[in-house]
């Protein structure tokens, strides 16, 4: 088995129905790619139970349903030791695969037996957008123009560190589903991850439990060949998602701490300055909408040395607020000189 897609779902029946659709469409398109799927279910009913049954037929499944919710990080967990392809590809139950997908992920397993570790580009799209069709989605109703992910426009192999760079994935591979990575690599280490903070509940109460993944990908890749796939073969949606309130505190918060732990695990310090200048451009902003918006939004998890003494000298902070000041005043400017026209 060379690949398992990996679905941790919890009460999202119709997009786990959407989801599950696009990759039988993409193997309608190309069936040579030897995958499965593995689904770890949450959900406190048995609604994704049955949408999985339309599929058992088509699609080599493999099912866990959860007696009760083990929350998110287990789920995800469950899923990649569930699977049995040598390549995991976690992705959100609200994911949609390209009819293309297998197909170019085939030739790229083909292509680049030396990789470890591969970076895929994905468009966005509104949830909204499904809304319009019949259920359950058809991937060819896709429209033509998306906005993608990355800026990466032609496909590379390089190191691990040359990904965490804004113009391949301005978040850091902070989206799982951006991720296809070698299962063995991965669980061997899984240790790195202080597993107290790991499971300390509250939504994205620590790094740990916002993005663990992501030290274990440090910790496991560092030195492996990995490879970025420029044209985009997976759809995120939005609007829909339950975590909306926090990207604020996900961008302003753990971001930066993403880039301080990539520095500890190797990343040089010019590329960690740089990158993390960037990170912090909207340092105002961002932490305004937190104080106004309250602990929905994750105020009661900053730290007013960590998350905003430490990172308040980065100039793109002080750049970007001018910016706004500049751009605000130039409107205000405009609409005076528009009304003195009228007169």
């Amino acid at each position: 088995m060379k690949l398992s897609i990996c679905i941790p779902t919890y009460n999202r029946h119709k997009h786990l129905n959407n989801c599950l659709n696009s990759i039988l469409i993409a193997k309608k398109n190309f069936s040579h790619l030897s995958f499965e799927v593995c689904i770890s279910d949450n959900s406190n009913d048995f609604q994704s139970k049955k949408i999985i049954q339309k599929y058992n037929l088509k699609l080599k499944i493999s099912y866990k349903k959860n007696k009760k919710n083990i929350g998110y990080i287990k789920n995800y967990l469950n899923t990649v030791k569930m699977a049995k392809g040598e390549f995991v590809w976690v992705i959100g139950d609200d994911e949609i695969l390209k009819y293309n997908a297998l197909q170019i992920l085939y030739k790229k397993f083909y292509k680049h037996k030396d990789v470890d570790f591969i970076f895929l580009n994905s468009n966005t799209l509104h949830s909204d957008y499904l809304k319009n069709f019949k259920q359950p989605f058809n991937t060819f109703n896709l429209p033509k123009k998306m906005e993608s992910f990355s800026k990466a426009y032609k496909d590379k192999k390089t190191s691990f560190f040359n990904l965490i760079d804004y113009k391949v994935s301005w978040d850091f591979l902070l989206g799982i589903f951006q991720c296809i990575y070698k299962k063995k690599m991965f669980l061997e280490n899984l240790k790195v991850v202080n597993h107290k903070k790991l499971f300390k509940p509250g939504v994205w109460s620590t790094f740990e439990n916002t993005a663990f993944y992501t030290q274990v990908y440090a910790a496991a890749f560092k030195d492996s060949k990995v490879l970025i796939q420029a044209k985009p073969i997976v759809v995120s949606l939005y609007g829909h998602k339950s975590w909306e309130d926090l990207w604020d505190f996900i961008k302003i918060v753990r971001i930066p701490e993403l880039l301080d732990m990539y520095k500890k695990k190797g990343l040089d310090n010019s590329k960690y300055l740089k990158m993390k200048n960037f990170a912090l451009r909207d340092f105002f902003s961002c932490f305004k909408n937190i104080y106004f918006k309250g602990d929905k939004a994750g105020l009661r998890y900053v730290k007013i040395y960590n998350h905003i003494f430490l990172n308040i000298f980065f100039p793109s902070i002080y750049i970007n607020l001018l910016k706004k000041i500049l751009l605000k005043l130039n409107k205000i400017f405009l609409t005076r000189s528009n009304s003195y026209a009228k007169i």
